[in-house]
């Protein structure tokens, strides 16, 4: 029977050539854009399902009360102390990204971007397994001691086993000698953990200590640099663990302190963290639910053109189901039938959907701006979800066609009664009436979209954005000075100068400020720490008082400079010549500028001075010179890197 039916249906496709090529054509485009949508999305869902103890592991956050801002730093010492004092925490560690890490391949050092500052205990938390043997019981244990992904030990020991062999690497600005002790396996790309390498994280506290003039950074409880992370026992309730966090709170910190810490569990840590700062990499829930209810409407449209097809088509079929029914086919078995043309056509339409979708990606990526990743645990949930979405179609698109067809009477098609006006042609009208809307929907969607985009980019933003150069320089970059003299004696450039990290700026640093009438109100103020001329390299507008100069010896360590809203949340009354603190005094106020991006307010901005923190230079050069700029300062570069 299963045989009888799929020979009548590829011989009615071959008799309707035209129709068939339509709706193939037709669905294959619509499934491949859809799968394209279900790519990103089944992709932003996955986010952790690789770690096996993901329903026990937890995100530490330190939720600031003063300010009403949630951040995923933590101090160095909480992981040690909440796995001391809570039997049910049953693994604790402290992970952070280590700025500028390199390591020596051949007579170049390579940038290494997700080096990671860890604990051993990092590999009882998340699911990371090993390649092979470690060189010993704790990989990490050991100051000198280095763990390689399994892509970082192909690429610096193509061939070899990495375990035990020593790597020359750039750790602090420091030539230091590394031994490898274990090799695991590439962390896939849907993890909030990531990590290409890690290395003890003793590593982060000597830079931190001197950078933030905060002595014993491993004891303190007051930076919060590091991310933490929790491995709770099975029978352990995390909302009851966070309810005794307000009694470890005040045996540490003091009943000063202004910080609470709560729990987020890792199955949430990607999509729900939309108000979590300094949390990276994450989601949006809103993207998705978008993304997902655009691949909705473009296989509804699909559907519709089968539906209209198939009943276009039902003219010349109404004699071949008078026939039928004539040699005694029952209602059941010509719908089957119907049903399961609609159903082949589908599948037949699935691996040319495939194709389209592998082809259109790349061009996909470039317009989304996303890495569309296929990966490689998620090829069954992939497959299942595709073929389903194409049982779907099938079964939909042939639903109405199987049902018209089945309930004809063999006297009117033999009397030629059959008809296809009334209430099926306002069925009909009322499809392609719903093809419509959608299609004016996507049409002004795009056209609003468009002009919200245009609206961005020609924004006043408050700085430059055209004819600027960000270079990054990595931590602690030696030679700041020199090649920062060298750029700026380039005849292609106006203007250079380095600043702690460029425009919009994506992390926040920011303090509680008293408000300058009324003592009692506190206004969260956000700092901007720069070098000298980096305001006017921007383009900045000063609108009172002076910018930084160098021709005034107390401006590194004295002066600030104000943004019009600092001046007006803080009720400040002649701004320039008062005291900022008890050691700054405001120099001057400039105009308001995006300090994040423009989808937030312009917050109160201080802006100091710094001599450390150069981890990005930013070039202002002269229009239409940058291809001549390029290699000059590659050349400058070299001279001092």
């Amino acid at each position: 029977m299963l045989n009888h039916y799929l020979r009548s249906a590829f011989r009615f496709l071959q008799h309707n050539r035209l129709y068939a090529i339509i709706n193939i054509f037709g669905l294959s485009v619509a499934l491949s854009v859809s799968f394209l949508i279900l790519l990103f999305v089944i992709n932003e869902f996955s986010y952790n399902h690789g770690h096996k103890n993901r329903k026990q592991v937890f995100r530490v956050l330190s939720y600031l009360r003063d300010s009403k801002v949630t951040l995923a730093g933590t101090p160095y010492v909480l992981a040690g102390t909440l796995k001391e004092e809570f039997p049910t925490v049953e693994n604790a560690t402290n992970t952070a990204r280590l700025n500028g890490f390199r390591i020596k391949q051949g007579e170049q050092y390579v940038n290494i971007w997700y080096a990671t500052a860890t604990g051993p205990e990092v590999f009882d938390i998340f699911t990371i397994p090993f390649i092979g043997t470690t060189l010993s019981g704790e990989p990490l244990n050991d100051l000198n001691s280095i763990v390689l992904s399994q892509e970082l030990a192909g690429q610096f020991f193509p061939g070899e086993d990495a375990v035990g062999k020593e790597v020359e690497v750039l750790i602090n600005n420091m030539e230091q000698l590394f031994t490898v002790t274990a090799v695991y396996r590439d962390i896939p790309g849907n993890s909030t953990f990531r990590a290409d390498c890690m290395v003890n994280s003793r590593w982060l506290l000597a830079p931190l200590n001197e950078a933030s003039h905060v002595s014993e950074m491993d004891e303190n409880w007051d930076p919060s640099y590091w991310t933490t992370w929790i491995l709770l026992s099975v029978e352990e309730d995390p909302t009851a663990l966070e309810s005794r966090f307000d009694a470890f709170e005040l045996k540490h910190i003091g009943d000063s302190s202004k910080a609470h810490f709560t729990l987020q569990n890792l199955s949430d840590v990607y999509l729900r963290s939309a108000e979590v700062g300094n949390s990276w990499p994450k989601g949006d829930l809103k993207k998705i639910r978008l993304f997902s209810a655009i691949a909705f409407l473009i296989v509804l449209i699909a559907a519709i053109n089968y539906i209209i097809l198939s009943t276009a088509v039902s003219t010349g079929r109404a004699r071949e189901i008078g026939i039928r029914k004539t040699f005694g086919a029952g209602i059941g078995r010509i719908r089957t039938q119907v049903l399961g043309e609609s159903i082949v056509l589908t599948f037949l339409v699935f691996p040319l959907a495939l194709l389209f979708m592998l082809l259109g990606k790349p061009h996909a990526e470039k317009l989304f701006q996303t890495s569309l990743e296929i990966i490689p645990s998620n090829v069954t949930a992939y497959l299942l979800v595709y073929l389903l979405l194409t049982l779907l179609i099938g079964l939909a698109s042939g639903a109405y066609a199987s049902s018209y067809l089945s309930r004809l009477k063999v006297l009117d098609v033999l009397k030629q009664k059959v008809s296809f006006g009334g209430k099926r042609k306002i069925f009909r009208s009322a499809l392609i009436g719903v093809q419509l809307v959608i299609f004016c929907s996507f049409v002004s969607g795009t056209f609003i979209i468009r002009s919200q985009y245009l609206f961005a980019v020609n924004m006043e933003s408050g700085y430059y954005k055209q004819d600027i150069l960000q270079i990054e320089l990595g931590r602690n970059f030696q030679s700041y000075h020199a090649f920062l003299n060298g750029v700026r004696s380039l005849p292609e450039v106006i203007e250079a100068s380095g600043t702690y990290q460029c425009l919009p700026m994506r992390s926040s640093m920011f303090h509680m400020h008293p408000h300058f009438q009324d003592k009692e109100v506190e206004v969260k103020v956000e700092g901007y720490p720069v070098d000298y001329e980096l305001l006017n390299t921007l383009g900045i507008t000063l609108l009172e008082g002076r910018m930084f100069s160098p021709e005034y010896g107390s401006d590194l360590e004295h002066s600030v400079i104000l943004n019009e809203t600092a001046v007006k949340e803080l009720g400040i009354i002649d701004p320039v010549g008062r005291m900022w603190d008890s050691i700054h005094q405001i120099i001057g106020v400039v105009k308001d500028f995006n300090l994040h991006s423009i989808h937030t307010r312009i917050p109160p901005v201080y802006i100091i001075m710094t001599d450390k923190y150069f981890y990005s230079l930013l070039v202002h050069y002269r229009s239409g010179k940058l291809e001549d700029l390029i290699p000059k300062l590659k050349s400058e570069w070299e001279k001092v890197e």
